[in-house]
C-alpha cells in the first residue's frame, strides 16, 4: 500500500501566493490542480517524479531533494504553461511530506531563496512535523 503524502507550506509561501493572486486571481485554483497532478505523479511513479516536469535543484548540500516547477499554467495569463510562475518544494519520501517553500514570479526573482531552503532542510523536524 502506498502511503499518502501530506502537503505543507512555509508561512512565507502563503504570503507570496496571496500577493501574486492580485496579478492572477485564478492562482489558487490553478495551484490546487498542480498539487493534484504532483500527488498523482508520486503515486504512479513509485515515489519519483518525471524529470521533464520537475527540475531538481543541484548543489544545495541538503539531505532532501528540492524541486522547481517551471511549467505552470495559469488561466488568467494567456501564455500556456509559460506563465512565469515558479514553485519550489522539498520532497521527503521518508516523512511523506511535500513542503512548498517558495512561490515567485520570474520577472520579480530570477532565482530561488537557497538560504530559506537550507534552513528548512536543516530544521526539518520543526517544519515537517508542524
Amino acid at each position: 500500500m502506498t502511503e499518502k503524502y501530506i502537503i505543507k507550506y512555509h508561512p512565507k509561501f502563503d504570503k507570496e501566493v496571496n500577493k501574486l493572486m492580485k496579478k492572477c486571481p485564478s492562482l489558487k485554483e490553478d495551484f490546487e490542480r498542480l498539487t493534484n497532478v504532483l500527488l498523482f505523479h508520486l503515486k504512479t511513479g513509485d515515489h519519483y517524479l518525471p524529470d521533464d516536469q520537475y527540475l531538481q535543484l543541484q548543489r544545495l548540500n541538503v539531505p532532501f531533494p528540492v524541486f522547481k516547477i517551471k511549467k505552470f499554467r495559469c488561466k488568467d495569463i494567456p501564455k500556456g504553461n509559460r506563465s512565469g510562475f515558479r514553485f519550489i518544494f522539498i520532497l521527503s519520501r521518508k516523512h511523506h511530506v511535500i513542503y512548498f517553500t517558495e512561490c515567485y514570479f520570474k520577472r520579480s526573482n530570477e532565482i530561488e531563496n537557497r538560504n530559506r531552503i537550507r534552513k528548512i532542510c536543516l530544521n526539518y523536524e520543526k517544519y515537517f512535523n508542524e
